[in-house]
């Protein structure tokens, strides 16, 4: 008798890819897919999902829903392992997550480390992972103490369990992170006795196997580990890997769906691992997922937009049987066989004769939608026109095209944005500007992202490049918050706010910050012209 489990991770339940209910849908379906071949083909006795199981903390309640119903494939018996990743964890451990909802309902099994204590040097590091005793007892993690940080598994034929444990995302921390988990592990081994075989699942990056990746483990760090970790179920990186060698030990499944037309060309999917005497053996499978079909067009050579658009349109339809076939690939076709529609990846290249002006992208995909009945047509203009000639003219011809002539908009985008930020109060470090609304145009044009959380990344960016400068926060500012933590509010503005009355928040801080410490009321203390009886609960502290 054999013992398999499923290894995915990265489901994002909840992500509303350009802004499209069918690319939300397809999170779902997708992972409910994988569930029911899991069970059914597989007959797994396991569930190891290391993070992001929603694409936001701040779900909407369908979201919530689509997350039970496709939890509901699986049977009772087999548990559903979850860490927390970066995008369904809540930096606020007081308030409760819905990871936290789920494993209270009894759909999923959280397992969450208590870094918080650690660090504040409340616990040792062996106390790091709650045991499931701990849990039961209320002193395990969560807002309620009910979460522990490992769980045994019975494994038929052999005489002690699997003991996976769950390690949260930790962003930058994580090499010291994972050097405090051997610590723990040998020291739980040690008090509950040792496993048949270990599992750590983690949401974090290998540096060496994914290039330019921040906040990743190093390889050396996760060398350590082998002498107690058999198995390392990752999550975080879309791009499947493993290593190393050829008997790797730690394993990256990748999304189920892609998040971008660069994962697309990925062979995104999920492992069925099975446990023998001989460890574990490993096995990719491709998810059955949303195809992405890219389409290329070249302008050169066309002197009016008419002629454009007639031939741009015959192409297409000559096209028609290829992606067709595309579609028709067994990962991309419904559980009924059927091809289902694709996003289309239209990449529209080459010198315009005409005026940029002229050249209608919507039009192209609407034709595009027309022939091909795709869901979401994504478009990436990468054309040069006498007015971009003249403005590249003094860069390098060999870094801004490619060997085939196309231009490379991320090199122009750059200089672009470089050149923006030289005539802006933050030409101090241009460069870094550049970066950040490079990053900043990716969020809204990849990810939808709002205009709340682009602020939010701006004003991150902002405070991390210009501290001291023009970034920062004003000095008076700081003085005006220290005072108002202390009660430091001058009398008038204080009766003002007492008695219900707008107060201008700048007109209250210049106030504040001119006022002297003598000026003001201290905590609790009632000022002259209010009523005795309507402070009670002030000056007594009652509610």
């Amino acid at each position: 008798m054999t013992y398999q489990f499923l290894h995915t991770a990265d489901i994002h339940l909840g992500h509303r890819q350009y802004n499209r209910a069918q690319r939300e849908r397809d999170m779902y379906a997708t992972f409910k897919r994988t569930l029911k071949d899991a069970v059914g083909d597989h007959s797994i006795d396991a569930v190891f999902i290391p993070g992001d199981l929603f694409h936001s903390r701040d779900l909407r309640p369908s979201v919530l829903e689509t997350a039970e119903r496709a939890l509901d494939v699986v049977p009772d018996d087999v548990p559903v392992l979850v860490t927390p990743g970066n995008h369904d964890q809540n930096l606020d451990r007081r308030e409760m997550t819905w990871l936290e909802y789920l494993h209270q309902r009894d759909a999923i099994t959280l397992l969450q480390p208590d870094f918080a204590s650690i660090s504040q040097d409340e616990r040792s590091v062996e106390k790091l992972f709650p045991s499931p005793q701990a849990a039961s007892e209320g002193e395990g993690t969560g807002v309620e103490g009910t979460v522990p940080g490992y769980v045994d598994l019975e494994v038929s034929g052999f005489e002690s369990p699997l003991r996976v444990f769950g390690l949260e995302y930790r962003g930058g921390y994580i090499d010291t992170a994972l050097e405090q988990t051997k610590t723990a592990i040998k020291a739980i081994n040690d008090r509950a006795g040792e496993p048949s075989h270990t599992v750590l699942m983690g949401h974090f990056g290998v540096a060496d196997e994914v290039p330019d990746l921040g906040a990743a483990a190093r390889y050396s760090t996760l060398q350590q580990l082998e002498d107690v970790v058999d198995y390392l179920a990752l999550g975080h990186i879309h791009k499947p890997y493993e290593g190393p060698g050829d008997a790797p030990w730690f394993f990256n499944p990748g999304s189920l769906e892609a998040h971008s037309t660069e994962e697309a060309r990925w062979e995104l999917g999920y492992y069925v691992t099975e446990i023998g005497a001989e460890g574990f053996d490993a096995k990719h499978q491709t998810s059955k997922r949303r195809p992405f079909y890219t389409f290329v067009w070249d302008v050169d050579g066309y002197e009016r937009w008419s002629d454009l658009v007639d031939e741009f349109g015959e192409a297409v339809n000559s096209k028609r049987g290829d992606i067709e076939t595309w579609c028709s690939r067994d990962e991309y076709t419904t559980k009924d066989g059927d091809p289902r529609s694709p996003v289309i990846d239209l990449q529209i290249q080459g010198h315009l004769d005409f005026d940029r002006r002229d050249l209608d992208v919507e039009a192209l995909e609407s034709k595009i939608t027309e022939v091909t009945n795709a869901v979401h047509v994504q478009t990436k203009a990468s054309v040069t026109t006498a007015e971009i000639v003249d403005l590249v003219e003094d860069m390098d011809e060999d870094a801004v095209f490619t060997d085939t002539g196309t231009l490379r908009t991320e090199i122009l985008e750059d200089e672009v944005f470089t050149t923006v930020a030289e005539q802006t109060p933050y030409s101090e470090d241009p460069e870094a500007t550049a970066e950040a609304l490079a990053h900043a145009k990716e969020l809204v044009i990849e990810e939808q992202a709002s205009g709340e959380s682009i602020a939010d990344y701006l004003q991150e960016r902002r405070q991390e490049a210009f501290s001291g400068g023009v970034g920062s926060v004003d000095p008076t500012f700081d003085e005006v918050a220290d005072r108002a933590d202390d009660g430091g509010i001058d009398d008038e503005i204080f009766n003002a706010v007492y008695a219900g009355e707008e107060v201008d928040p700048v007109e209250a801080a210049i106030r504040t910050t001119e006022a002297g410490s003598e000026d003001s009321p201290a905590v609790g203390e009632v000022p002259e012209d209010v009523d005795d009886d309507t402070s009670v609960a002030t000056k007594g502290g009652e509610n």
